[in-house]
Parts: structure tokens; sequence; C-alpha cells
């Protein structure tokens, strides 16, 4: 897995911890976390004050070789989280990995276990359950689009990096379909758009063909439709007026997540009213 965090963020986490400013709160540590049947997660709250109005969250799945722990420690998205005022929420993959249709991984029933984890965070922390954001990269983010296709009542929207649904495809997802804003590199030769072939016949499976699965009557494009530029990125909406945002980020860059593409994603989707425009460049 490969991430690359601007220098600011660096900086951030010393800054988010100086004179006058709330520290995150570690709400489950150790690296057990919190237990649920099936695995353990991590929580995050912003500051110390658990017993105010119910906090919107963002969980994040790792990606390959990743875990829990990572994320939780990680500086761009507790910074990301700091300044949103918002819990970051850390589920770990059993084996380093998710087990989601066409993953190599089979540990266990990943959604069943998202769901014991949402449970268990409604019942145990400030959190509202009706304003959660499901975002990840890579793997992480592959199990963002099943989790948008089999469990959409259960997120608000969903912010996927880097990975979609492998092969075999979906036939079709439940409804209805939700806000989902999707980031990828031009130049990603790990997940590439279109996929690719891995050892013992798993496959990773195509964005664009994702996207029309996920909403039949969403707009198409392709690549040449993008004005992807060094440093930039450009977004295109491809869902009908007055229905969830449903965008396609492109970038120039490779297999890499920058954190500014979710905290994009979190103000389009879960905050009122919802911002659109047929076509949008924005600086990472």
């Amino acid at each position: 897995m490969i991430r690359r965090w601007p220098l600011w963020l660096a900086l951030a986490g010393l800054v988010l911890a100086g004179p006058g400013l709330a520290a995150p709160v570690e709400a489950c540590p150790g690296e057990q976390g919190c237990r649920v049947e099936g695995g353990h997660y991590r929580l995050i709250l912003p500051d110390a004050a658990a017993d105010r109005a119910p906090l919107a969250a963002l969980m994040y799945f790792h990606g390959w070789q990743g875990s829990a722990e990572e994320t939780a420690a990680d500086v761009g998205l507790r910074a990301l989280a700091t300044r949103l005022g918002i819990a970051l929420i850390a589920p770990d993959g059993a084996g380093r990995t998710w087990s989601y249709p066409g993953s190599p991984g089979r540990h266990r029933d990943e959604f069943a276990f998202v769901g014991r984890v949402l449970d268990d965070v409604a019942a145990r922390f400030p959190v509202d359950s009706s304003r959660i954001m499901a975002s990840g990269f890579s793997q992480g983010g592959s199990m963002v689009w099943y989790l948008a296709c089999r469990m959409p009542e259960r997120f608000r929207a969903f912010a996927p990096v880097a990975g979609a649904f492998w092969e075999p495809l979906p036939a079709s997802c439940a409804g209805p379909r939700p806000a989902l804003i999707h980031t990828h590199g031009t130049a990603d030769g790990t997940v590439p758009l279109a996929g690719r072939a891995l050892r013992n016949g798993y496959r990773q499976g195509d964005v664009f063909r994702s996207l029309a699965i996920l909403d039949p009557q969403a707009r198409a494009v392709t690549v040449a439709d993008f004005a992807t530029a060094p440093d930039s990125l450009s977004c295109l909406p491809l869902s009908a007026a007055g229905a969830p945002p449903l965008e396609l980020c492109l970038h120039a860059g490779g297999h890499v997540v920058d954190p500014a593409w979710i905290e994009r994603a979190w103000r389009l989707t879960m905050t009122e009213p919802s911002p659109r425009a047929d076509h949008l460049s924005v600086k990472r």
C-alpha cells in the first residue's frame, strides 16, 4: 500500500495538539481495540466531550496488508477527522485484507462483520448511525464498493479510492442507489482503471463498468472526458439532476490516496445542501 501525505498533514498532528485545540481521544485503545464477533475495530473521537450530541463518523477501510491500528495512528486521517469534528472508525481486516466477492481472502462474512461493528458503535459511543460515510483505499476501496452495493442503507455516503468491484462483477446492486464519489489515478498500475488479472485467476474489475452496475442510468464517460493534470483532481458528475451525487474523480498520479479527496467527498455528500457542478477541477 502506497500513501503520500502532503507536508502540511505531517505538521497537522502537531498543530492539532497545540494549546487551545481539542486532542483526539482513543475510545478503543490497544491492539485489540473494541471486540465484536469476527474481529475488532478502533475508534477515535475528536475530543473528550463524549456527552455532546451524537457525532457523524468516517469508517475507513485500510488497504492490503494494512490494519486498524495503522488507520487509527494515521496522521492524515486523524487530522481530517479532528478538523471535521467527527469520529474515525477503523475496522480491522482479517488476514490484513478484506473478504469481499472475488477477493483472494476467504476469512469471514465481511458484511455481517461490518454490521456488527456499526451496531456496536451505535450502542457504545455518541455516533449518529444516520451520518456515517464509508471510505477506503485500494482493497479497502473495493470493500467500500461492495458495501455500497450490498448495504447502502447502513451508510449515508461512500468515498472509495483506487479500488472497485472485482470479477465476476455483481449482476446488480441493492437500492436505492447511494451517494458515491470514486477517486482514481490514471497512472495507477497497481489497481488500473480497467482492472487487471492477478495470480491464481483473480481479477480486479473495471471502474467504468462498476459505475454502470451501481447505477445503470449513470452518464457514460471515458478518461478522455477528464482534464487531468499534475497536482489536480478532475471530477465529473454522472447522476441525473436531483439524484444522490455520483461522481468519478481522476488525477494523473498512481496508486495513492490523499485525505483532501476524502474531505471533498465528505463536504459534497454529508452536508446539506449538496453542491453540484457539471465539471469541477480542484487542486490537491
